[in-house]
């Protein structure tokens, strides 16, 4: 079985390699506001999983050590999609909000994507 910490790397590294993917779109394309949104959004969005990556350890720690420690959590990532939108709102002229909305999404279907090429390794 793969460890968390394995495939926590293996999805930073994607979402890295989609951010700098998107960045290229926003040079080459005409509607660069929306991609260079997206980036921003896909950025934030890996600070979500690397927050509720150290979030899922601090827990295993927790119930293997029996200390409970107290975290923010949630509120933390909601707080990190609530400044990526309010930076967007502030700076139109560079990130397309709607560009930024779906970046923030991106972690989430690579969590989601993933594990279907992984399938032959768990027969």
């Amino acid at each position: 079985m793969t460890s968390m910490s394995e495939l926590a790397r293996r999805y930073s590294i994607y979402t890295g390699i989609i951010i700098v993917l998107l960045l290229l779109l926003a040079v080459i394309t005409s509607i660069s506001t929306f991609f260079l949104g997206m980036a921003f959004g896909t950025a934030f969005s890996l600070l979500n999983f690397v927050s509720t990556y150290f979030q899922t350890k601090r827990i295993m720690e927790m119930q293997r050590t029996r200390k409970y420690r107290f975290s923010i959590g949630t509120l933390g990532r909601l707080l990190i999609v609530v400044a990526a939108l309010f930076i967007a709102q502030a700076f139109p002229q560079y990130f397309d909000m709607t560009g930024v909305i779906a970046g923030l999404a991106v972690t989430y279907v690579i969590l989601l994507i993933d594990p279907i090429f992984h399938i032959k390794h768990l027969q």
